[in-house]
């Protein structure tokens, strides 16, 4: 009678056939994870209805608008909404345009309440780009195809008979950050500023926080790369940059944020951090629209007066002024308009634990286009006003939104103002 060990497998043959097993499944989950990491990064189904109901502006009051079909250079129809700001008299042309980059997940019409609040707080012409795979849009979402997209958004807006004069900014959340980044180092003569929120080094760096258990396959198995890392230290070291971080942010590290922030090497950067900001509402908490308008201001400057009639005259024309007093005459020659009063950062901290931080010149005069953009520049009315954040003020500063060492009384109330900053808040905590 042979032995048992006759029936048995040898140890050699068991562990060639586990490997085996082994190779196979790794290979056709490398495989599925390869082919299919798209979907996986791009949930544009989620919510369910997410890719057939798509809101539109007039839903939120924003009229007029259009819903236009963008054809970008590789043949796919993307959908965007753009909404000029024609009001009270005031021309689009006069208006500088935001062009949204959504978030991951749903579609451009759920962010048409943040939408709103550029629209109809600061005034501003918005553009709603609804990228490839997203809502109403064809195609499938890929890195490559959603930078096509973004960079087609902004010829749109460059091409625009009312907008192409008008100066633009860049808002971008989440994925729609890295967007925005890759369009503004691709774009620094043609765009003005660029505005992010919690947005991510890169997809290699990001995904192992997420999946640690795809840590050693990122390098092999990962094609879609979004290298914010790199594009944002492209950025002229004059190009503005808004930098806002939600301290408590469960998706994106908020040490990826200030690995970004590090890494660019512009003097007009500046950072807000929010206390108690997770990922998905950093945008809910309060002054966070404050800090976005304050921003935009800033960095908007009025249209060149036309040139006087010339005139004969045999003396000697006057000394242009020096590089110090041209910002003074200018803020002198706008004194009529009353422009608002730019928030007074702290003193410059390093972003390890910043609240607020800047490189901005704060010795600058800068105009602001005029009081609606200045709307969410004025002080927030409210618990803790007046007062910084210090040892036992967390629970101020928590109530308030306002970042350690920023004070109501150093911003200048204006009540109307105010009233607009608060509305603003609340139509997107309503509706977002």
């Amino acid at each position: 009678m042979p032995p048992l060990s006759a029936h048995l497998p040898s140890l050699a043959g068991l562990v060639k056939f586990v490997a085996g097993t082994l190779a196979i499944s790794l290979t056709a989950g490398g495989a599925a994870l390869y082919l299919g990491q798209c979907r996986l990064i791009y949930p544009a189904n989620m919510p369910t209805g997410s890719r057939t109901t798509v809101p539109r502006p007039d839903e939120f009051a924003m009229a007029p608008f259009d819903d236009v079909a963008l054809l970008t250079p590789d043949g796919v129809k993307v959908r965007a909404f753009v909404i000029p700001y024609a009001r009270d008299g005031v021309k689009p042309s006069e208006r500088p345009t935001v062009l949204l980059l959504h978030a991951n997940a749903g579609n451009v019409g759920h962010r048409l309440p943040i939408a709103k609040v550029f629209w109809e707080r600061m005034r501003c012409n918005v553009v709603a780009l609804s990228y490839r795979g997203y809502g109403h849009s064809e195609g499938s979402p890929s890195e490559r195809g959603i930078k096509l997209d973004a960079q087609t958004a902004l010829d749109y807006i460059l091409s625009h008979p009312d907008l192409d004069k008008t100066q633009i900014f860049l808002y971008g959340q989440s994925i729609g950050g890295a967007v925005a980044i890759f369009l503004a180092s691709q774009n620094v003569q043609r765009v003005k500023g660029l505005i992010v929120e919690n947005t991510f080094l890169s997809l290699p760096k990001l995904v192992p926080h997420i999946l640690p258990f795809l840590s050693p396959f990122v390098p092999f198995l990962l094609h879609q790369i979004w290298p914010s890392e790199q594009y944002i230290q492209t950025l002229p070291d004059d190009f503005p940059v808004l930098f806002l971080a939600g301290s408590r942010d469960e998706l994106v590290e908020p040490g990826q944020m200030k690995g970004l922030w590090e890494l660019c090497r512009s003097r007009a950067k500046r950072w807000i951090e929010f206390q108690y900001g997770t990922h998905n509402d950093t945008c809910l908490q309060p002054q966070y629209f404050h800090y976005i308008g304050s921003f935009i201001g800033e960095h908007t400057s009025r249209p060149a007066a036309p040139p006087p009639r010339p005139s004969v005259s045999t003396s000697a024309p006057p000394a242009p002024p020096s590089p110090v007093e041209a910002p003074t005459a200018a803020a002198s020659a706008s004194a009529a308009v009353e422009p608002a009063e730019p928030v007074e950062p702290e003193p410059e901290r390093e972003p390890s634990s910043p609240a607020v931080s800047t490189t901005s010149s704060s010795g600058s005069s800068f105009e602001l286009v005029d009081r609606s953009v200045a709307s969410l520049t004025a002080a927030d009315k409210g618990d803790g006003a007046g007062a910084s954040a210090g040892a036992g003020d967390d629970e101020k500063e928590r109530r308030s939104g306002r970042p350690g060492g920023m004070s109501a009384g150093s911003m200048g109330p204006r009540q109307e103002l105010e009233e607009a900053m608060r509305e603003g808040e609340e139509l997107v905590k309503e509706k977002l």
